[in-house]
């Protein structure tokens, strides 16, 4: 969006003026601050549109663990913020209706299957494609690839133990918030993802 931009730069400007830097510098404040006030916008408008659905808690959660496991194994970018923005809340809005409004209907069995094909997708996505490199953050070398595949496939094995202990409790909710994570981040590092956003990102440009 322009207006994150247009702030990010003046605040940028202001700072390198202050303190007399380089327009090296400058850039560097700015991309900081690109990041900081889009993340922190985002998260206003997601919370925000939580509390009026009533999908608050559910859609935390999906963001959280979407997001933390996205830290170790990439995944596909939009190309401008104001895509990311509407694609990230169309879906963590969308998840998060699902759950708040199902998981009542969901039994032990339910759960278990749940819980055991994210398990498995997650196992077969991440040994295969994972980790998926960024613009921001390019994943190229042998051994930062074999971190951060290890990385994501020890967060499996946590989020496996998690789960599992939230179904013996009968907490289908976040069991179904953390699964939905999972399996978005899964999604978004995965070739068939990578077409799908594709899409998405070419139907959004005369709109976003």
């Amino acid at each position: 969006m322009k207006f994150v931009q247009k702030w990010s730069y003046a605040c940028a400007n202001h700072f390198a003026s202050v303190m007399n830097e380089t327009h090296q510098k400058r850039a560097v404040y700015y991309y900081g601050l690109y990041i900081v006030i889009g993340t922190l916008i985002k998260g206003v408008i997601l919370v925000a549109s939580a509390l009026l659905l009533g999908t608050l808690l559910p859609s935390l959660l999906i963001v959280f663990i979407f997001g933390t496991m996205r830290m170790l194994a990439g995944g596909y970018h939009m190309d401008t913020y104001g895509k990311c923005l509407f694609v990230s809340l169309v879906l963590y809005i969308t998840l998060g209706l699902i759950t708040q409004y199902t998981y009542q209907y969901w039994n032990y069995v339910h759960i278990k299957i749940l819980i055991a094909a994210t398990f498995i997708s997650g196992l077969y996505v991440l040994v295969r494609y994972a980790p998926k490199d960024t613009p921001n953050k390019p994943i190229t070398g042998p051994q930062q690839i074999r971190k951060y595949k290890i990385l994501s496939l020890i967060y499996l094995l946590v989020w496996l133990i998690v789960s599992i202990m939230l179904a013996i409790f009968e907490l289908n909710m976040y069991v179904i918030a953390l699964s939905f994570g999972i399996l978005l981040e899964l999604f978004a590092i995965t070739p068939t993802g990578h077409r799908f956003f594709d899409k998405i990102n070419v139907a959004l440009c005369n709109i976003l």
